[in-house]
């Protein structure tokens, strides 16, 4: 019978066929979606950071939607490598955590006189607050921007249940919001004795604190190491 993998992501054509490719049976559904939040762009040109940090692909898209790229005179931060490649797109060369996470931030910069330097955080509605805490306890001026929210997408809910109920091997989830949303509209049961795979640390922490046990962590917290992780773990590849 072939592996039966759950992804909380639309997988990209290239990392999809290699999964299937490989055999596996696949369904790569999200259960969240992103919905833009107002905000007033002329708050970033008034404050003018040194640094702008985003933290996800959907942030660069909803602050981009209203400000203009040639307002960023300072360095950007990407957390991830899909937030990375977003804002390369867009033409600028960002600095990437080695660790895709808010310690991964901290990490980054903690070394580093800190004291009235200028950061813009993008952010959704519900965030952590790792790096701005370290930022502030560092001397550093913050300004935290929402420009988009998290809400569930219940559209797919009846093909993920029916895809779980004929039997799942691996279970990978891209994001807190992602799995909360699964567990709020499937049955627990159906994650009984399945591997779960969480895309990084935060993932791991929300799916650890619903009282489930993670089965392997990524080496890059991506889908790509999604994937590289469940390629290794079924096929040794």
């Amino acid at each position: 019978m072939p592996v039966r993998v759950f992804i909380s992501a639309e997988l990209p054509s290239d990392l999809k066929e290699k999964l299937e490719s490989a055999g596996v049976e696949l369904l790569s559904l999200p259960l969240i979606k992103t919905v833009p939040v107002e905000f007033n762009p002329l708050i970033v040109k008034a404050f003018s950071p040194d640094y702008v940090v985003f933290s996800s692909k959907n942030g660069v898209k909803w602050f981009f939607e209203k400000v203009p790229s040639d307002w960023i005179k300072g360095d950007v931060v990407a957390v991830g490598s899909s937030t990375a490649k977003k804002l390369r797109e867009l033409g600028f060369s960002p600095l990437v955590p080695s660790e895709f996470s808010g310690e991964g931030l901290v990490e980054l910069f903690k070394n580093q006189d800190l004291r009235g330097v200028r950061f813009l955080i993008v952010r959704p509605r519900v965030a952590r607050k790792v790096f701005s805490e370290f930022l502030r306890e560092k001397g550093a001026v913050v300004e935290e921007l929402i420009v988009y929210e998290t809400v569930q997408d219940t559209s797919n809910s009846g093909k993920i249940l029916k895809f779980f109920e004929a039997g799942v091997d691996f279970a990978a989830f891209t994001s807190p919001s992602n799995f909360k949303s699964f567990l709020s509209q499937i049955p627990t049961k159906v994650l009984d004795g399945i591997n779960l795979i969480p895309i990084g640390i935060t993932t791991k922490k929300a799916i650890e604190s619903a009282g489930f046990r993670c089965y392997t962590l990524p080496e890059e917290f991506s889908l790509k190491g999604i994937v590289e992780t469940l390629l290794k773990e079924i096929y040794g590849l």
